[in-house]
């Protein structure tokens, strides 16, 4: 009865630690921030992703050590909040790997360029006569090619000020569209004439991209020539848009008119681009992304029905004909 008794001890224990490592293990990842608290893109990437948990404590772990060696910590922690602030505006895996992967690389080159103890004057001056045996030789060696330097990579700064470029254009050319809107509505400009002249502008780049996969997957074209035959097929969609505009504006309004066309449709490429060709992780992100898609295309569509200044469809002769 004794042995049973100690044996059942034996397995509770057994079970309580298997458990304990379990929870140990499932927390074990992204040892720099707790992730039950885990908010942005680039944190729950690091939690769900193995690979990425293994690069953020490896990180961790640099970063621990070049606070301990360097002599100025606060830079270092000020040099750490800034990388933070950058990473987080990733929002691809690649880019998240592709910064933490810099800031490794920054943080190992910190612990070694920490001081060492100066050299020996014998070692020192072997040193300089061997650099000096060197830059004689190079400079009398006629036949020795140019050393190129290899370009500096782009770094999470670069990344950063071109997002907020991006960003900044993005607005001013959002507050320009809104500008067109509302002269269209006072009746200054005109947009989109009918629904016809909307859905052909709406074409025009979706049938050149089309007539170029068509032309080069399915009739096996040479690329050059589907090339050619994609842009001859857009220039001619896009001359048309321009002659419709020009009609239905005056010759001052006619570039406003065709800006609000142009960055409208640009909006909804943009989106659609974000949207559908971002990598969804998982397969209810994917189902997600294809309704934000829908939801974006059935918005889209109803814009561009309201700003046309005729509701109906005129026939294509004559709105090639310029009577529509």
């Amino acid at each position: 009865m004794k042995e049973k008794s100690n044996m059942s001890r034996f397995n509770i224990g057994s079970g309580l630690f298997v458990m304990l490592l379990t929870l140990v293990s499932a927390h074990s990842n992204a040892t720099s921030f707790d992730c039950t608290k885990a908010a942005t893109f680039a944190e729950k990437s690091i939690c769900t992703d193995s690979a990425l948990s293994r690069l953020d404590e490896q990180m961790n772990s640099e970063y621990v050590r070049a606070l301990d060696a360097a002599p100025n910590k606060a830079q270092v922690r000020q040099d750490q909040r800034d990388w933070l602030r950058l990473r987080g505006n990733c929002l691809t895996a690649s880019c998240l790997t592709a910064s933490m992967t810099d800031r490794l690389s920054v943080l190992l080159r910190t612990k070694v360029d920490q001081p060492s103890k100066a050299p020996t004057s014998v070692a020192a001056s072997r040193v300089d006569q061997s650099e000096t045996n060197v830059i004689s030789k190079v400079a009398t060696s006629p036949m020795l090619p140019a050393v190129v330097k290899p370009a500096a990579p782009r770094n999470a700064t670069d990344d950063h000020q071109a997002i907020l470029n991006l960003k900044f254009g993005l607005f001013v050319m959002a507050m320009l569209l809104l500008v067109c809107i509302y002269l269209h509505r006072r009746g200054t400009i005109t947009i989109y004439q009918d629904y016809t002249d909307a859905l052909w502008t709406t074409l025009t780049p979706i049938l050149g991209i089309g007539a170029y996969f068509v032309a080069s997957a399915w009739l096996e074209v040479p690329r050059n020539y589907s090339i050619i035959a994609a842009c001859v097929l857009g220039a001619l969609m896009s001359l048309q848009v321009l002659i419709q505009t020009y009609r239905s504006n005056s010759i001052w309004f006619f570039l406003l008119s065709l800006f609000a066309k142009v960055i409208l449709l640009t909006f909804y490429l943009l989106m659609m681009a974000l949207l559908l060709c971002g990598g969804a992780r998982t397969k209810s992100e994917a189902r997600r992304r294809r309704g934000w898609a829908v939801l974006a295309t059935t918005v889209f569509v109803f814009l561009s029905g309201w700003m046309c200044r005729n509701r109906q469809f005129s026939s294509i002769d004559d709105y090639l004909a310029g009577r529509a």
